[in-house]
């Protein structure tokens, strides 16, 4: 506030421009060189598959729904299957540059069902060549009980469960030039031509699961195992993943283009899993990202579906825990100078 006043004061017009910046004073200035030179390191492409924008901002309606499951395997059959009711969000997002606010209302809400919308965080950042994430998932409400045991027609709520789950992680495209990862995303790029490329990255997960079974129907307890029908599952602990993996953009004509991105992540995890000590375990997660996005020079708009699976293994059992995304979005872009 006091910085817009100041200039109104000297009579100047305010602007955004990089150059409006640097004209600012010595500081300024360093910050705008020091921001160019980083951004023609991580960001040129060649325009001939790759293009920007052409707008530094844009704006955005958009609405998601998400639900995540959970399966325990033992003895070599799926013997508990739990998934959470779909959940649905509307709302809107503004964004400048790399950086973006936005704002949505639970529809679970407006219709009295469970509202999970601020349960669910995520920020994500792009450049063509590097990309990164930041989440976090809570559930303390239950989940639905569906298959136990081989028994398709159970329908219940199971409220002995908490899952917590948050972590970082960065991905590195070698083919950045001409492949870019914002254009199947994030609608920060256009991608020209078809082109892909292989990934690489790196994650930190920490992440905190309690299943107490002892708080199933006593109706369906013989249905398990013995040594499972008082069991409390937990697991908390940090795992640390490398990952592997490719990216493609089919662009089958102008305005459009069609993305898919597959990523496997060995992992290692060190924590507490059904045990009072720490132990290290192995887990794969698989990650899988699908998009179609349409461009009309400043209005865009598109519908990305993202699924992340990770498999826990231990000396009785293996969990499968699965969470399903799918956001639609439409968006116009300007600049303000």
């Amino acid at each position: 506030m006091l910085t817009i006043s100041a200039v109104a004061f000297c009579g100047r017009a305010f602007s955004f421009s990089a150059d409006s910046i640097a004209a600012m004073g010595r500081f300024p200035a360093f910050c705008v060189n020091v921001y160019r030179n980083v951004d023609r390191f991580i960001n040129s492409t060649d325009s001939a598959y790759v293009c920007p924008s052409g707008y530094a901002m844009n704006v955005k309606l958009r609405s998601a729904g998400w639900t995540d499951f959970n399966s325990f395997y033992f003895d070599g059959d799926d013997q508990i299957r739990l998934h959470l009711p779909f959940t649905a969000t509307v709302g809107c997002e503004a964004a400048f540059m790399g950086l973006s606010l936005g704002y949505d209302i639970s529809v679970n809400r407006l219709f009295g069902a469970v509202d999970r919308a601020k349960s669910r965080i995520n920020f994500e950042f792009s450049s063509a060549l590097l990309a990164g994430r930041f989440y976090s998932m809570r559930n303390a409400d239950g989940m639905r009980l569906s298959y136990l045991a081989g028994s398709r027609d159970i329908d219940c709520y199971f409220n002995g469960m908490e899952t917590d789950t948050w972590g970082l992680e960065a991905f590195y495209f070698f083919n950045s030039r001409k492949y870019s990862y914002a254009a199947a995303t994030t609608y920060g790029r256009i991608q020209k031509k078809s082109q892909g490329s292989f990934i690489t990255g790196l994650a930190y997960q920490h992440q905190k699961l309690d299943f107490d079974f002892s708080r199933l129907p006593e109706s369906l307890k013989p249905s398990l195992p013995e040594e499972w029908r008082n069991l409390r599952y937990t697991a908390d602990g940090d795992s640390f993943s490398i990952a592997g993996g490719y990216g493609f953009n089919w662009v089958p004509r102008q305005k459009y283009n069609v993305g898919i991105i597959a990523v496997v992540m060995p992992t290692l995890n060190y924590g507490f899993l059904n045990s009072a000590r720490r132990n290290y375990s192995f887990r794969i997660n698989y990650r899988l990202t699908m998009s179609a996005i349409y461009n009309h020079d400043r209005w865009f708009g598109g519908v990305v579906v993202k699924s992340d699976l990770a498999n826990i293994y231990s000396r009785h059992s293996t969990l499968t825990s699965a969470l399903w995304v799918i956001e639609a979005k439409i968006g116009w872009r300007f600049n303000i100078r």
